[in-house]
Order: structure tokens, then sequence, then C-alpha cells
């Protein structure tokens, strides 16, 4: 379901809301739709480096792991995680106790599944500029780092304007950033930074089902689109 964010802030604009330099400013292009379906860097801010924004693999693969990282995700999607498998004894684990990270970006998309037809709606915040969306990470043997957007309850905002999954990209608060970051953070405090509510404000507007669906991307898309049915 989410594997399409939109990041369309300048690299200035990353750098001074998360307190952090781009480690390979060269890399980084502001992007209206960034879609998971297809092997694509993102920038995260990691907790080993809070200092630098990084560029990760979007799709988690294991340390160790030494084929395609298509191959992977054939066999098991990790664009994203759901929060509440993050206590069980798999290979991910270690990375949530000890490779947590946020993603910045400007707004992720849901859908609404009406009269047979769906409809997107782009997610941001309300105040503009960046949300924080939390992430695991990993860091592969040649150095390359891949990531995994977690997810959880829904938002209060959220819940009228999707149907199709009762899951959300989980997003962290501005004031617990510090806490995310820490390795002396408890388990019990991680799962609380990742519960609803929060308190960054969302904005949800519909967008253009047709250019969406159809994977075409252009600035204009992004903008409010009143769908005749309303």
């Amino acid at each position: 379901m989410y594997f399409k964010i939109s990041n369309t802030a300048k690299l200035k604009e990353i750098e001074q809301d998360v307190n952090a330099l781009f480690k390979y400013p060269d890399l980084y292009t502001p992007q209206v739709v960034i879609s998971g379906l297809t092997e694509v860097s993102i920038p995260i801010v990691t907790m080993n480096e809070p200092n630098f924004v990084n560029l990760a693999i979007w799709g988690l693969l294991p340390g160790n792991f030494n084929e395609d990282w298509e191959l992977f995700q054939k066999l098991t999607n990790t664009l994203t995680i759901p929060a509440h498998k993050l206590d069980a004894d798999i290979w991910y684990h270690e990375s949530f106790m000890k490779s947590r990270c946020i993603i910045p970006v400007t707004g992720f998309f849901t859908s609404v599944l009406k009269n047979g037809e769906i409809y997107p709606y782009h997610i941001s915040c309300k105040k503009g500029g960046i949300l924080y969306l939390a992430g695991i990470y990993t860091i592969l043997d040649d150095g390359f780092i891949t990531c995994s957007i977690l997810t959880g309850p829904l938002e209060r905002e959220v819940v009228n304007y999707q149907n199709l999954v009762d899951y959300m990209p989980v997003i962290i608060d501005r004031n617990d950033k510090c806490d995310w970051f820490s390795g002396d953070t408890s388990v019990e405090r991680t799962k609380e930074i990742m519960q609803p509510p929060h308190q960054t404000d969302l904005k949800i507007r519909p967008i253009a089902r047709n250019l969406f669906n159809n994977d075409i991307s252009y600035d204009s898309m992004l903008m409010p689109y009143e769908y005749p049915e309303n």
C-alpha cells in the first residue's frame, strides 16, 4: 500500500529542518513522487550518524545479504514493516533496537475505494514543511544503507481517507527525535513514541486519480483536485 512518498524539499530545507548536513549533497534531487517499486535511494538520518543526512536504498535488506535487492523484494517486500512485528524473533528486530532512523518527506499518499474506483490523497504537514517518518535501517557489507518505513495505527485525521488497509506510516514528533535516536531509550518508550495520536497536524487533500494511478509525475500533480463525484 505505502510504496510511494513525496519529497519536494530543497536540500537546504531538509538540512535546516533536521539539523544535519547531507553526506553526499550532489546525489540528492527533490522528487514529486518517489516509487519504491524500483530500486531507489531516499534521504534518512540514522542513529549512528545523527549529524548527517545519508541516502539509503528504500527496501530493507539483511546486513549480510549478498544478492540483488530486486530478488529480495520479490520474496518479501520490506518497503514498509508493521511496527507490531518488531518484537518478533526475526532478522530486522536488531535494527529496531539499534538502528532506528527518521525519513524526512514532504508527503505520502493514501487511497479510498469508492464506487469501485480508487481515489488517491496526498498527506502532508498542515503547517507545511517536512514530516518525520519512523524507519529502521541496515548497513550492508559494502557500506550501502538500506531502510524501511515503519507502519502503525491510523492517525485520527486519516481515518476517513483510507479504507483499503488499517495502517499508515508512523510519524515521529520533533520533540521525540532525540529519544528515538538514543540507544538508552527503553523499548517501552520507543513503542510509546510510535503510537498515535501525534502532535504533528496533518493536511489531506485529493489529487487527480488518473494521473497518479498511471504513474505520471510532474510538479502540478500534487495540486488539490475536486472530484466530480463530490
